[in-house]
């Protein structure tokens, strides 16, 4: 209601809301690149994979230079993570992503370490059009749910990641605690929506959209990281590592920085929060009624 109240009162003024916020968005995003020295990595990317117009299933609907631009900083955040956890692996790696819409990170990744390591590639996803997406790139996708990926991988893997998919699931702790079963010494990589505080999301049923939705349209949970950390232990996991990547610049000044944290908090998320986790079965297995 209040958004519309404003949106009605910058149109009277003659200035569009939406094209306003666009601006506001893409100067913070451009300036947390900046601070954060990502640009570099960013140009590789877009050399690597020049279009993210069809990255989801929705394709090149609404595509823009301004979502390009914020897909692109949150890439680089997830490429220098996965980066930085296989620098102390083996130089021939199985590297598994649950939830990957279009083979993109698999890409960046073999690309950026392809005089370093080679990297066997698996992408996993719920959605039959991601999965012949990813296929018709040549590259290796199965059609499977998250939960269910325990009995779907039967070869030795040293790398899960799962980027921006965990949110998506009505049970998450049943999805890592089954892959807390499955595997020993494998390590699991994940970002999430960084808020910081914890909320059921429903989005499309908080705004009454009634029309049919796919599990990459609508986040279920969207918690703090001290809520995901608590679940994750439960689960049979450990955060060992933790970054924030937030979409708006933090060594500015206040009020500047004051005004992007708020705008971003009311708009979108304020940034992203990435974990590396590693197994830790003692507090899930004290827990003795799991769904198997």
């Amino acid at each position: 209601m209040l958004k519309s109240i404003i949106r009605k009162c910058f149109a009277t003024i003659g200035i569009n809301l939406e094209y306003l916020n666009r601006v506001i968005a893409t100067w913070s995003i451009k300036s947390a690149l900046n601070e954060k020295g990502y640009n570099g990595l960013i140009d590789k990317l877009r050399d690597i994979q020049p279009d993210l117009s069809e990255q989801y299933s929705k394709g090149k609907e609404k595509y823009n230079d301004y979502l390009e631009l914020k897909r692109r900083g949150l890439h680089a955040f997830q490429c220098l993570l996965m980066l930085r956890v296989i620098e102390e692996m083996n130089t021939k790696l199985t590297v598994v992503d649950i939830g990957d819409s279009a083979g993109t990170h698999m890409l960046y990744l073999q690309e950026l370490t392809k005089n370093n390591f080679e990297i066997n590639a698996i992408s996993i996803n719920l959605d039959q059009r991601a999965v012949e997406k990813i296929k018709a790139r040549g590259q290796m996708a199965i059609l499977c749910r998250a939960e269910d990926l325990c009995m779907e991988i039967e070869q030795q893997v040293d790398l899960f990641i799962s980027f921006q998919m965990i949110e998506h699931l009505h049970n998450p702790a049943i999805f890592l605690n089954r892959l807390a079963r499955k595997v020993t010494k494998s390590k699991l990589l994940i970002t999430l929506p960084y808020l910081k505080c914890s909320r059921v999301g429903l989005h499309h049923v908080r705004n009454g959209v009634k029309e049919k939705i796919f599990a990459e349209e609508e986040h279920i949970f969207e918690l703090s990281p001290e809520d995901w950390a608590l679940l994750i232990l439960h689960s049979g996991w450990k955060v060992v590592y933790s970054e924030i990547y937030h979409q708006y610049p933090r060594r500015w000044p206040f009020p500047a920085k004051w005004f992007l944290e708020k705008y971003w908090r009311n708009s979108d998320y304020e940034g992203f929060w990435g974990a590396v986790l590693e197994r830790d079965y003692t507090y899930a297995g004290l827990y003795q009624d799991w769904e198997v």
